[in-house]
């Protein structure tokens, strides 16, 4: 028994969840490979983040409903950095709607939205992004032409690539900014 005790203390002291809001929101460990290009075409490979905190949600630039308040959710999470920690966080965007977000749609989302230059969104195809969405667990659900229903989730990854913290899409950002600044 003591054995587990100190191991565990152990743990905690090495950089475990335990004082992160969204620990419990998610299984730590490994965070699924990501490997997309941006709303300018550029590759934002998630191995190429390590050294960063990762901010991760997924939405769609036709959403009238959760999407835009996560996108202004985690684009408020890097604006209240400072420069210095800013460039050491990236939020990323992954599309769930592949059909209509091209990449004009989500560079006029980016610019409509006042996104800051951190923030990454990710588009591909229908094949490029169902692994992406179910190695994260994001369910895909086509209502209509205009509307997805799918799961609204934010993920926050620790500059070593591991999974660390998980909120529902309408967390207070200051509550992701938390999370944010405890592993820069």
């Amino acid at each position: 028994m003591l054995l587990l005790f100190s191991l565990a203390w152990l743990l905690s002291a090495c950089g475990g969840s335990a004082g992160l809001a969204g620990a419990k929101g998610v299984q730590e460990g490994p965070a699924p490979q990501i490997s997309l290009r941006d709303q300018d075409g550029r590759l934002v490979d998630l191995k190429e983040q390590r050294g960063r905190v990762v901010v991760l949600t997924f939405l769609y630039t036709k959403c009238k409903d959760v999407c835009p308040l996560m996108a202004s959710s985690l684009n408020a999470v890097l604006a209240n950095l400072k420069p210095s920690d800013r460039a050491r966080v990236r939020a990323l965007a992954v599309s769930v709607d592949p059909r209509n977000d091209t990449f004009a749609a989500v560079r006029r989302y980016v610019k409509e939205k006042s996104l800051l230059p951190e923030f990454r969104y990710l588009v591909g195809t229908k094949q490029a992004l169902e692994p992406v969405w179910s190695a994260y667990g994001i369910m895909i659900d086509p209502v209509a032409l205009e509307s997805i229903d799918h799961t609204g989730r934010i993920v926050v990854i620790d500059r070593e690539g591991r999974l660390r913290a998980g909120f529902p899409p309408t967390v207070p950002a200051a509550t992701v900014l938390a999370d944010v600044k405890k592993l820069l």
